[in-house]
């Protein structure tokens, strides 16, 4: 996957925070999300965790009878990742060449995964993590707005580059690869701005 200078400097940047990031994310996860995606899988599915940074989704979703596999492009969050879940499968590498064959997983789990990447990959890369699952649902969240990796100061990350997408965008994302009863929402920013939104979606791939 090539890769944006911004996209590269955001990795960066959870290279080299995160802890401080774990810290920060410890009780802003989407537990809510989290509990509505295990009631849409089946008991103990395998599920893909993209942009699972130092892996406080993997533990929630572990915790509800899932077993996640994480995938990030940092691996000083993976490092994090590994400290907290010392056993748990974890692969750095780029999301559109990932080492899983077809219909692996039985839900896919993209919690802001794709806000540090270029809106023109987002439908490629989204279909390319679609051929890994089998059936089950699907998890994906993002800032809301019209951002194409606009600088954003995070005082905890410092300098990253992130994109935004509308609900229609996100519905049209779920919807134009084939997935069942999409529905999309909003939420408030899990740790930048809780006034500022990020979209939601679900959907169910039969």
């Amino acid at each position: 996957m090539q890769l944006d200078e911004r996209t590269a400097t955001s990795i960066a940047a959870y290279d080299q925070h995160a802890r401080a990031y774990q810290e920060a994310l410890r009780r802003r996860r989407p537990l809510q999300d989290v509990r509505r995606f295990a009631g849409l899988a089946a008991a103990g599915a395998l599920i893909l965790d993209v942009g699972c940074g130092p892996a406080s989704d993997l533990r929630n979703l572990t915790d509800m009878g899932l077993r996640p596999v994480g995938v990030d492009l940092s691996l000083g969050a993976l490092r994090e990742a590994r400290l907290l879940l010392p056993k748990h499968p974890l692969v750095c590498g780029p999301y559109d060449r990932l080492p899983f064959g077809p219909r692996t997983f039985q839900g896919l789990w993209l919690s802001g995964a794709l806000v540090h990447l270029p809106r023109s990959a987002w439908r490629d890369i989204f279909a390319r993590l679609l051929y890994h699952l089998d059936t089950g649902p699907v998890y994906f969240s993002c800032a809301r707005g019209s951002a194409d990796l606009a600088p954003v100061d995070d005082h905890v990350l410092g300098r990253v580059y992130r994109s935004e997408a509308t609900e229609d965008e996100v519905e049209v994302l779920l919807a134009s690869h084939g997935l069942r009863d999409v529905q999309v929402e909003l939420r408030p920013d899990p740790l930048v701005d809780r006034d500022r939104a990020w979209v939601a979606g679900f959907g169910r791939k039969v």
